[in-house]
């Protein structure tokens, strides 16, 4: 996904395994939708991932360098994203002050599959 963003992106962090298709389609979605943002809105020059899972709870972090202001009450990138989330039970967090940084936290209650 980073390798198509017109923004530099470092991904950090690994998964033990797989996750069930529908989780993994939603958390793609959430990080597509932050570089998204990140590159369109945020104007960044750079953005981090990193992505971990506790062995219940998956979580990504997108941090950009970008101007900040995302607000996802005006955004129907944002809303959709909680939304898609909403059906795993998922919480997005959007921090983003004007001026920057940006920082998007998805935390996705899953298992890995075993």
């Amino acid at each position: 996904m980073g390798l198509d963003s017109p923004v530099p992106v470092r991904v950090t962090g690994e998964l033990p395994g797989r996750l069930d298709a529908p989780v993994e389609s939603a958390a793609y979605f959430c990080v597509l939708e932050a570089l998204a943002n990140a590159s369109r809105h945020g104007g960044a020059n750079t953005v981090e991932i990193d992505i971990a899972h506790t062995g219940t709870v998956l979580r990504i972090t997108v941090a950009d360098d970008g101007r900040g202001g995302a607000d996802p009450a005006r955004g129907t990138g944002l809303r959709g994203m909680r939304r898609r989330l909403g059906a795993f039970d998922g919480i997005p967090t959007v921090r983003s002050p004007v001026g920057g940084p940006t920082l998007v936290t998805v935390e996705i209650p899953c298992p890995l599959p075993g």
